[in-house]
């Protein structure tokens, strides 16, 4: 299934990779790490339970941009694979782990407010799968949303970005930062 999903998101890359010489169209890439929190309800675990729900995340993605308002405003979209840790809890010497990894495909909104400098929000959905060592692994299909800034002259750019991520009834808050190259 995952196999699956990678050829499907990288065979749309190639097509809208295509697109971009015939249309005045920006592709942009970005590497991008930070750290992660878990967002969970205490009452989902016995009373003293050592939870650890902070880790690091990276993640590798690729967007395509056009102007829409006096090259101002860009909107487009955005493809990542992201690593978002792995969350431990531990009760009376026992440990269970899960890590949560996924793919997300996003629309994306850029707005130039200085020389260099833009904010933008995205928002759109990721396929997510957890792998748990104790227990039933589990995959689905949930919302993602956040908001970031990009600052830099000519093609290469820093980047920084929250994003929260729902999985099932789970939330998990990204706070990453990064280097974003304009290939166009």
């Amino acid at each position: 299934m995952a196999l699956l999903r990678n050829i499907l998101v990288l065979s749309c890359s190639m097509v809208l990779a295509t697109t971009a010489a015939a249309a005045d169209l920006n592709v942009h890439g970005a590497l991008k790490g930070g750290w992660t929190d878990l967002d969970y309800d205490d009452g989902d675990f016995p009373a003293g339970t050592d939870v650890d729900s902070t880790d690091h995340t990276f993640s590798i993605l690729a967007g395509l941009t056009f102007p829409v308002a006096r090259d101002r405003i860009h909107l487009g979209g955005e493809i990542a694979h992201t690593y978002l840790g792995e969350y431990s809890a531990e009760l009376a010497g026992s440990e269970a782990e899960v890590m949560l990894t996924g793919s997300e495909a996003v629309f994306a909104g850029f707005f130039d407010v200085a020389t260099g400098t833009q904010l933008f929000v995205r928002a759109g959905g990721w396929a997510w799968e957890s792998d748990v060592d104790h227990g039933d692994d589990d995959s689905g299909f949930d919302p993602v949303w956040g908001a970031g800034f990009t600052y830099g002259l000519d093609n290469l750019l820093f980047r920084g970005e929250a994003n929260r991520y729902d999985a099932d009834d789970e939330k998990v808050d990204a706070y990453t930062i990064g280097l974003q190259y304009q290939f166009m």
